[in-house]
């Protein structure tokens, strides 16, 4: 599926399904020795909002996996632990609304697929610069730490920058967590 999805002129080469959405992203300029890390390596400076909703969608994860094995030999049991996470749910996406939800970046268009993405940058990036970035879906679909390396970034009308980079670092199950946005996105 080749196609150009930006209006400033330059081709897409990329042929993995992509779409263009607003995800919270902040990124930093790293050095090429740091390039190769876990995006997760406490070294990087992840903002806490992204700590805190990482932390509870593996939890939320680890939770599910637990309660099914727990279905299978107390079907009693896992139904009052599934009544407790209901609570701590409400309570967390009081927390969340009322707290957290305040702190968050205002979420950017982006142009996104499985191997990278490209967004607006305030000041220009070097091609070949290595940045880490975390990105988090408005609707807590995913929260994902990536290093990546820049392929291009040209200013646009805006005095901002489109900036292009393929990822370097993603997680296998980061992968699965964004193609299963990408394809629920292009199906709308």
């Amino acid at each position: 599926m080749e196609s150009s999805q930006h209006s400033s002129g330059i081709t897409e080469r990329r042929v993995m399904s992509r779409i263009d959405a607003a995800l919270r992203i902040n990124y930093q300029v790293i050095s090429e020795a740091v390039a190769l890390n876990d995006p997760y390596d406490p070294n990087f400076v992840l903002p806490r909002y992204f700590l805190l909703l990482a932390e509870l969608d593996q939890i939320d994860h680890a939770f599910s996996y637990e309660l099914e094995q727990l279905n299978q030999k107390d079907q009693q049991i896992a139904r009052i632990l599934s009544l407790f996470n209901q609570k701590l749910n409400l309570i967390t996406g009081s927390l969340y609304d009322s707290i957290v939800q305040t702190l968050l970046p205002i979420p950017e268009q982006v142009n996104v697929s499985e191997s990278g993405l490209s967004f607006y940058s305030p000041n220009a990036l070097k091609e070949g610069t290595y940045i880490h970035i975390t990105l988090s879906h408005p609707e807590n679909y995913f929260h994902i730490a990536v290093t990546a390396q820049v392929v291009y970034s040209h200013e646009e009308e805006d005095h901002r920058f489109r900036t292009g980079v393929y990822f370097i670092t993603l997680h296998p199950h980061d992968r699965v967590k964004l193609a299963e946005c990408i394809a629920a996105g292009q199906i709308e």
